[in-house]
């Protein structure tokens, strides 16, 4: 079960990434990247809204821009028809990445790199609320040993298959077209993590 989830996210995630740039217009996904850092100003204040979206760009500084073609590479002169081909097959690279798929391609993922910092702005919450969690857990579950209750493999199975299908949910939501509140994403990262503690204490090693 958990397996297939994985696999539909993964799946749903390759499916975004190809489809929405031949749908979407690369202006129309810059503007749900300036909404999105709008809602973090309203929602973190402008520094830090600031502090993400230099984040952002130093992730994209590091990067590759996909609308680039690739450098040239090197070839052995040779007589008459190399050559042509050689530059035919430059201006057909240039004119291929400098398509409007590509220019997509490159604002989707930056669409994606803003959401990817959006969330580790908040990287401490989400680090506290799994200790908290973890704790929990592990305290649940010695208390159950002590006590020689049974623990749940059906809670077991239904809370580690929750939890992933949570984060698969926010993985997918990385390349939604549309302006996503960040809330939305940290409430189901909490969600998992608590559903995380909750596979946790009905844990039971078969021996």
């Amino acid at each position: 079960m958990i397996r297939i989830v994985w696999i539909a996210a993964l799946g749903c995630v390759l499916a975004l990434v190809l489809y929405i740039p031949s749908a979407v217009p690369p202006d129309r996904l810059m503007q749900t990247v300036r909404a999105e850092h709008e809602l973090n100003t309203t929602l973190w204040g402008s520094a830090a809204a600031d502090r993400i979206l230099e984040r952002m760009l130093s992730f994209q500084a590091n990067g590759v821009n996909v609308s680039s073609p690739p450098p040239e590479t090197v070839q052995v002169a040779g007589p008459g028809i190399n050559t042509a081909m050689a530059a035919e097959f430059g201006q057909m690279s240039t004119r291929l990445f400098a398509s409007p798929y590509f220019k997509s391609v490159d604002a989707l993922f930056t669409l994606a790199t803003l959401r990817a910092a959006t969330l580790l702005h908040v990287l401490p919450l989400l680090l506290v609320f799994m200790g908290v969690c973890a704790i929990d857990g592990f305290a649940v579950r010695s208390v159950r040993a002590r006590e020689f209750a049974d623990h749940s493999a059906e809670l077991y199975t239904l809370s580690a298959t929750t939890g992933i299908a949570l984060l698969s949910l926010v993985l997918v939501a990385l390349f939604l077209p549309f302006a996503v509140s960040p809330l939305y994403t940290i409430g189901a990262l909490l969600l998992m993590l608590f559903m995380l503690s909750r596979a946790i204490a009905n844990y039971h090693l078969i021996r």
